[in-house]
């Protein structure tokens, strides 16, 4: 018989049910048992084991501070969610990805408090985060180790001050890759699909449409500025990195232009992060040109570099719209006089920046040890006026003359 404490609250056996529930008492067991927990309107599913007399031998784990360590870690985290019963990889991938997107334990949750990003990554990813990892990362409720936090502060990982990957982007994506939709289905109005809102799309949209925002006040703001190397927004390096990886990693070596579900090729996830960063690190950006639409012949990629920029161009463009208006919205940082000013800007940012893009992924694929981020820097463009735009400026002037027209007292 036994005892434990779920999160505050302590637990009773219900004598008439293969279930539990929560009460004041305690859980008197002899078996793993269904739990289950009630909290206002909402269920929590798990279970447990019983843990008397058991003893914790868990490690403490740091962060990791290099890749190595990173492939360590995920193991251990690994073989953790393994005893704890997710002995599919499908699985352990969407809890580790719950670590840090789409749940209310998430880095991303823990820094923006947005429930309309939690249910963006779920739509993106087609998916929502099944299992609690803070639960499934302890071999019982006494357990000393902390997996989870180990892995939440291991978000992004550098090898050296130039060499990094942001380990919640490739999870993410790995996520992605799992469901068919995600891959190939386009989100409408948002600029891409479920695969690449979560990772470059979302990344360098949502940075066009902080641009944007920031050129309706100083025309001069250039788009590099959003790609800096250290740093943690937009297209930052670390960022990047972790956006090919979420494509690359896992990938299938007969197929290489093609995006896959790991899943297919890997029954660990280690293994995949382990062969990434061995294998394929130095053709990364060689394998996603190939996925963004290049053709490889003889170990060559081919491309037409202004098709590229123009196409994915027309992506970011899309994203950075819905980016900023939710945005604003969330924030309470504009309104739509706002919107339409920075409207005007979507256009060429979004060109300048895919541009950047597209150059920073040629000259790693010429120099595979050098790191993804901005290598050229142009020259803002023109604003262009939209529909919006027009609408708001026409708006504007009528009032100014009704404004003219009106007695004045």
């Amino acid at each position: 018989m036994g005892t434990i404490k779920y999160i505050s609250k302590t637990i009773t056996e219900n004598a008439e049910s293969t279930k539990w529930s929560a009460t004041d008492g305690n859980i008197d067991f002899n078996a793993t048992k269904e739990l289950m927990l009630q909290s206002a309107d909402k269920v929590k599913y798990d279970r447990y084991e019983p843990v008397e007399n058991k003893v914790c031998n868990c490690k403490v784990h740091a962060k990791a501070k290099n890749f190595k360590e990173l492939v360590a870690l995920v193991k251990d985290a690994e073989d953790m969610l393994i005893q704890n019963e997710l002995t599919d990889v499908g699985e352990r991938i969407n809890t580790l990805r719950g670590i840090y997107y789409g749940s209310l334990w998430s880095v991303d949750y823990t820094n923006e408090k947005s429930t309309s990003r939690n249910l963006a990554f779920t739509v993106y990813t087609g998916s929502n985060v099944k299992y609690d990892a803070r639960i499934k990362l302890k071999c019982s409720i006494s357990c000393k180790g902390n997996l989870f936090q180990a892995l939440y502060i291991s978000a992004e990982v550098y090898d050296t001050p130039y060499k990094a990957l942001d380990f919640g982007h490739l999870i993410i994506g790995l996520d992605s890759r799992r469901s068919w939709a995600a891959r190939h289905a386009k989100i409408l109005t948002q600029g891409g699909t479920g695969l690449e809102l979560n990772t470059w799309v979302g990344d360098l949209g949502g940075g066009a449409g902080f641009l944007s925002n920031l050129r309706a006040g100083n025309s001069k703001r250039r788009a590099k500025s959003i790609f800096p190397v250290s740093g943690s927004s937009y297209g930052a390096m670390v960022n990047l990195e972790g956006d090919i990886g979420a494509y690359v990693a896992g990938m299938d070596e007969k197929q290489p232009d093609k995006i896959v579900d790991s899943t297919a090729h890997f029954t660990t996830i280690h293994e995949v992060l382990q062969d990434y960063f061995i294998n394929k690190w130095n053709n990364r950006a060689f394998y996603f040109m190939a996925m963004l639409g290049g053709k490889i012949n003889n170990n060559e990629i081919k491309y037409e570099k202004e098709t590229l920029v123009l196409d994915c161009a027309d992506k970011i463009e899309d994203f950075a719209k819905w980016y900023l208006g939710n945005r604003m919205r969330d924030k309470n940082s504009g309104g739509l006089s706002d919107f339409g000013a920075a409207s005007k800007h979507f256009k060429p940012v979004a060109e300048e920046v895919s541009s950047i893009f597209i150059e920073a992924l040629i000259h790693t694929v010429k120099k595979p040890s050098d790191m993804i981020t901005a290598r050229t820097d142009p020259n803002p463009k023109a604003p262009e006026e939209t529909t919006i735009s027009k609408i708001y400026r026409g708006g504007h002037d009528l009032y100014e003359k009704l404004k003219e027209k009106l007695p004045k007292y």
